[in-house]
């Protein structure tokens, strides 16, 4: 009989960063995406997310690190892997990083439009299929992430500090979602700075009840506060 183990997977944004101001603002972009910063808000955030889970993870489930902690190597996403406060030993993993958008990178939406209109067409009718020119797909995002998940299938705890697309993207490999239904998500749910807890831990019994991780919950502490618990938790059936 196979022994059963407790198994965390929990995959965090990072706080709000440089480009994600400019988004906001419309703006097209004064330095390359790749080395755009955290701002100090999204240090705050980073810190918000990073109470909750010693209190909601560590605390609820009683262990007191990850076994492994792994970073987008962006700029952005280690300032928001060393804000969370949790360790001071991340490790780089290139395949976390956000996805390549091409010569579009870094463009406002009426400069994407106006330069390369097939190209937005197309985000906009595919958005998971969508290839910027020079860059990849979601998909292809997705087939990189879930090389990481399948490498990390005997591991116990592991904390991922990564970005908006990879989130969207992870949902394939780690839902059971299927590419038609994951391109129907709406991404603007995932916030700066959002927690994904997956857990092979029955949350109703307490009870390990499959060697996949098969609940998953989602919250964005900077919202609901560091010490409000999200309850809303799935049940994945993707064995």
């Amino acid at each position: 009989m196979e022994l059963l183990k407790p198994r965390h997977l929990v995959l965090v944004r990072h706080g709000q960063s440089e480009g994600d101001v400019r988004c906001q603002e419309g703006t097209r972009a004064l330095k390359h995406p790749m080395q755009e910063q955290q701002t100090e808000i999204g240090h705050k955030q980073s810190q918000i997310a990073g109470i909750w889970i010693a209190k909601y993870i560590f605390g609820i489930y009683n262990f007191e690190y990850f076994d492994q902690y792994l970073t987008s190597p962006l700029i952005r996403t280690k300032q928001s892997a060393d804000s969370l406060g949790l360790s001071a030993n991340w490790t780089d993993e290139p395949r976390l990083a956000e996805r390549d958008r091409g010569v579009v990178q870094g463009l406002t939406q009426l400069l994407h439009k106006e330069t390369y209109p097939e190209s937005y067409m197309a985000m906009h009718e595919h958005p998971f299929h969508w290839v910027p020119p020079g860059g990849e797909s979601i998909l292809a995002v997705s087939h990189r992430v879930g090389a990481v998940f399948n490498e990390l299938a005997d591991a116990g705890a592991v904390l991922i500090m990564t970005h908006r697309d990879v989130l969207w993207a992870a949902q394939v490999p780690l839902d059971g979602l299927s590419v038609d239904d994951a391109e129907k998500l709406d991404t603007s749910i995932i916030h700066n700075s959002q927690v994904v807890h997956y857990t092979n831990i029955n949350p109703k019994s307490g009870e390990i009840d499959s060697t996949q991780l098969t609940w998953k919950r989602s919250v964005d502490p900077s919202v609901v506060g560091p010490l409000a618990q999200d309850k809303e938790w799935v049940f994945l059936a993707n064995e």
